[in-house]
């Protein structure tokens, strides 16, 4: 089994630490397993580490926010050099942004209605980026959203099953009352970037990505599409298994695991097709990229 496509408290809302993952991992025997933290490779290190001590595969990894004509793409890293400076100036870059969008969602959050404000989400994310979690906490922390009918749907209606994921969907994500796209990451950009990190770039959770956007993101190099996902149901797998037939793309297997208190409708690892050779097809896509580079290098320094 494996899991590639897995948040920790990298996340603001991710449940479990490095630790904790791997102790699952073992439980579950895994074969390999990564971290995929939003815009954050804050356990990468620690992942590496660990990971020899519980004889499990770790493959460094990154979920990065982006945006492409309208839709919120969410784009996986996986490889991506952890300590290339670049990218964690990249990254330091990308928080001013996101303080931007916190500040426009709670604007909007208030227009609806809600209490809500800037330093009740940001105190819920803890310096982390704030999620789906730190806006319903913040919004649950105040006496008064607690009567509102249009929160009661997340504690005890019909939207308490997976209230945060649910408030996420409801008013966050793209085309929602409180959507603020991060201006910082356009899709095609991001694909660029995480190559130019390392990575190889892999479009997360795909299923609402069947139309041209799709196609024009493969024709500006992604290499992969996350084919077996909780989200997906068995014909979404065998539409995104075509694609990359038709493409040459690689296919990858994730649950975007959270935790049980965070997404209680995604449990670890419950995934169709999540077998080890797609690890070791990311990995030869790895090498054969690494040993292309150094021959070009080589080249380039002939006098």
């Amino acid at each position: 089994m494996i899991d590639l496509h897995i948040h920790t408290t990298a996340s603001s809302d991710g449940q479990h630490s490095p630790e904790e993952i791997f102790e699952k991992a073992r439980e579950f025997k895994f074969e390999a397993i990564a971290f995929a933290d939003h815009n954050s490779v804050g356990s990468v290190e620690e992942g590496l580490r660990i990971s020899r001590g519980f004889e499990i595969e770790f493959i460094p990894c990154i979920e990065i926010n982006t945006h492409y004509k309208g839709y919120d793409f969410h784009l996986l890293g996986y490889f991506i050099d952890h300590r290339d400076k670049g990218l964690l100036q990249w990254l330091k870059g990308l928080k001013g942004e996101k303080r931007r969008q916190i500040r426009q969602r709670v604007g909007r959050l208030r227009k609806l209605g809600f209490t809500i404000s800037v330093e009740d989400v940001e105190r819920y994310s803890a310096g982390r980026e704030p999620t789906g979690v730190s806006y319903l906490k913040a919004l649950l922390e105040r006496g008064e959203n607690r009567e509102n009918p249009r929160v009661r749907v997340y504690i005890d209606g019909e939207r308490s099953g997976s209230p945060y994921l649910n408030f996420y969907l409801d008013y966050l994500a793209g085309g929602k009352p409180a959507s603020i796209p991060v201006r910082f990451i356009p899709t095609p950009e991001a694909i660029r970037l995480v190559r130019s990190f390392g990575g190889i770039p892999v479009l997360a959770h795909p299923s609402e990505a069947k139309d041209y956007r799709l196609f024009d993101l493969i024709g500006a190099g992604l290499e992969g599409l996350e084919v077996y996902s909780s989200y997906h149901r068995e014909e979404d797998e065998q539409y995104f298994r075509k694609v990359c037939d038709q493409y040459g793309l690689l296919e990858t297997a994730g649950s975007d695991f959270h935790g049980k208190e965070i997404k209680p409708d995604v449990p670890l690892g419950e995934l169709r097709g999540a077998s080890y050779d797609l690890v070791e097809k990311l990995r030869w896509k790895k090498r054969t990229r690494d040993g292309q580079l150094s021959e070009r290098l080589r080249i380039s320094r002939q006098p």
